[in-house]
């Protein structure tokens, strides 16, 4: 089907044109009746004219009966009567007998006492052979058509005849009526329905394209002005806001779509605006920390940052400060360490019998932490499986709610056309209230015409009939429609409680997906931490256990710990620090006084066993170097 036909306005001009169609078919309806009762009053007033003749016609018969009158006085009386007998503009009466034998003709006098069998008229028909025929049917009497000549003219024109058989002398009486006359008196008729049709037609037309044009207009410039809201132009005003109809009401739907539209406009250009200035922060923060990187402790942030990232520059250099204190004091510990390796070799001996028992604790506690590692991943990785799950009950959530609310949206659609059809209806209503109301106004006319009105008075009660009929449907269709805007507004209400429900689903399937996102992540994090606890239990039961051999070697052990405090003092001299300089403290830990050798090896270890426990004290340093990387990350 063309894609116009879908229109409203094609619509609404399709039930205008069928309006004009029923008016004119109404009028052509009606004139055809009316001419048809002017040629059936026609011919009742010439039966009447012939009955009033032949009445005359009685009257002398009477009187010859009475024997006033002898016959032949009284048919040439009776002649002389009907010849002098008028009535009309142009009506009178003639008469021929059953034989065609003209016995009185007022016009054409030359006629009487002749036989006219032979006459015809312009179509062939013979005129008095056909009134024989009518005078000699049962009834005696009836109509007929033909051509004749008007009195005082020279054309023949068509009439309408009318015989009529007086028995007692075996006389046809006649009269007629031309049919220019019928249609003189016809035509003012003609002419009052034909502007009185133009006049409705004008009418229509006019209220109709007032319609059409009130309902269309508006909806083509909210049209338009929804179209280049579609394409991103948002600034232009919605146009009928002010209408007071239901499209006021759609326009000012449209107008707080706009305003939501101006509103994520300015959402996004604020969006726009922090992610620039995020953008500046975190290019400022990458340039510092890649100093940072690189040792140097002195390259604090000095610009201002924006409101909401101001903190973190606070928190960056308060971080260097205190790092950069750190570092300093580490310098200064350097020489403590150094003169603490002493120590650690007169401890040693206690430290032999309390490692004994700590290897036995830190071997269980290894295996305990280690199954604890195992059990925390495998929740971690639930954990995950239900965030996942969480996600995608998150996103059908969502996707159900944006169906449901589109089903909205058309069930408004629905509704709105329901009403324009509603309105329709009424002018279709209103319509076939006016043509009852002028089928009755016929019928009132018809009734005092009285019997000469009988026929229009039929036609008038068909209209009205039709028009009853055409109301009562359109009242019909006006229920339905009204049953169909309930059942609408029902689903409406329904759907948004479909909708509202979907949207508390989403509430709360997004609190559900948060809460496992964090337990997830602690798991993770929990996870991880057991696995670096496990490492360094392990780690410690395996220096413990070697600290349980190698406790006679501490002496060798604090000699390592000078030299590896010297070492320290190499890399801490590598930062560039306020307040101090590291490489001052790197040659005074040079230069302090050197620690005693280590003693000599018990006699209970060979030569061969003393290298190997040379070696072993390299995982304490090495612990040590852990533990300084772990506080570099506190930092």
């Amino acid at each position: 089907m063309p894609e116009i036909l879908y229109r409203l306005s094609t619509r609404i001009y399709a039930v205008i044109a069928l309006s004009l169609c029923m008016v004119a078919l109404l009028t052509f309806l009606l004139l055809s009746r009316a001419v048809d009762n002017a040629y059936s009053m026609r011919e009742v007033e010439l039966r009447n004219a012939t009955d009033t003749a032949v009445s005359l016609l009685a009257a002398l018969e009477a009187r010859v009966e009475s024997g006033t009158l002898t016959r032949d006085e009284a048919l040439t009386l009776g002649r002389d009567q009907l010849n002098s007998l008028r009535f009309g503009t142009s009506g009178y009466f003639f008469v021929n007998d059953l034989t065609n034998i003209v016995r009185a003709h007022p016009f054409k006098p030359d006629w009487e006492g002749t036989d006219q069998s032979a006459l015809e008229d312009v179509n062939g028909l013979k005129i008095f052979q056909e009134m024989q025929k009518i005078g000699l049917s049962p009834a005696g009497q009836g109509a007929l058509r033909y051509w004749f000549q008007k009195p005082n003219a020279d054309e023949p024109e068509q009439k309408i005849g009318y015989v009529q058989l007086f028995k007692p002398w075996g006389w046809i009486v006649g009269t007629g009526s031309y049919v220019s006359d019928i249609e003189t008196s016809l035509s003012w008729m003609r002419t009052a329905a034909l502007l009185t049709m133009a006049f409705c037609v004008t009418l229509l037309v006019g209220a109709g394209f007032f319609i059409a044009r009130s309902v269309t207009g508006p909806l083509a410039a909210l049209q338009a002005r929804m179209q280049g809201m579609a394409d991103g132009e948002t600034q232009s005003d919605v146009p009928a806001t002010d209408v007071k109809s239901e499209i006021g009401a759609m326009a000012q739907t449209v107008e707080v779509f706009r305003q939501s539209m101006l509103k994520q406009a300015e959402l996004e250009s604020s969006q726009a605006a922090r992610d620039e200035h995020r953008r500046g922060v975190v290019s400022t923060l990458s340039q510092h920390l890649s100093a940072l990187s690189h040792g140097d402790l002195t390259v604090q942030i000095n610009e201002p940052f924006p409101a909401d990232y101001e903190q973190l520059r606070q928190d960056f250099n308060q971080t260097l400060e205190t790092l950069n204190s750190t570092v300093v004091q580490v310098i200064a510990a350097s020489d403590s360490i150094s003169n603490g390796a002493a120590e650690i070799t007169q401890s040693s001996g206690d430290l032999s019998h309390r490692t004994e028992s700590q290897a036995a604790t830190l071997e269980e506690t290894a295996a305990a932490l280690e199954e604890m590692t195992v059990s925390v991943q495998s929740a971690a990785e639930g954990a995950q499986t239900v965030e996942s799950v969480t996600q995608a009950a998150k996103t059908e959530a969502r996707d159900s709610g944006s169906v449901v609310q589109n089903a909205v949206e058309a069930m408004n659609e629905i509704e709105h056309s329901s009403n324009h059809i509603s309105q329709i209806i009424g002018v279709i209503d209103d319509i076939a209230f006016q043509t009852n109301l002028l089928a009755l106004n016929a019928g009132v006319e018809a009734a005092r015409a009285g019997e000469a009105g009988r026929g229009f008075a039929v036609v008038a009660s068909e209209v009205r009939a039709l028009a009853q009929r055409s109301s009562d449907a359109a009242t019909e269709i006006k229920t339905l429609i009204g049953d169909s805007s309930q059942q609408v507004e029902k689903g409406v209400e329904l759907v948004g409680k479909a909708g509202a429900a979907l949207k508390r689903i989403v509430e709360r399937v997004t609190d559900i997906s948060q809460q496992v996102s964090a337990i997830a992540v602690s798991a993770s994090e929990q996870s991880t931490g057991l696995n670096e606890i496990n490492t360094g239990v392990s780690q410690l039961d395996e220096v413990t256990q070697q600290n349980a051999v190698m406790v006679e070697q501490s002496t060798a052990a604090g000699q390592l710990l000078s030299t590896d405090a010297d070492k320290l003092s190499g890399l801490v001299s590598r930062f560039t620090i306020t307040g101090g300089n590291p490489r001052s403290a790197k040659v005074t830990l040079a230069s302090a006084s050197p620690v005693a050798a280590p003693p000599s090896v018990p006699t209970s270890h060979g030569t061969d066993d003393w290298d190997t426990d040379m070696a072993t004290p390299m995982p304490m340093a090495v612990s040590q170097g852990s533990a300084a990387k772990d506080m570099w990350q506190d930092f």
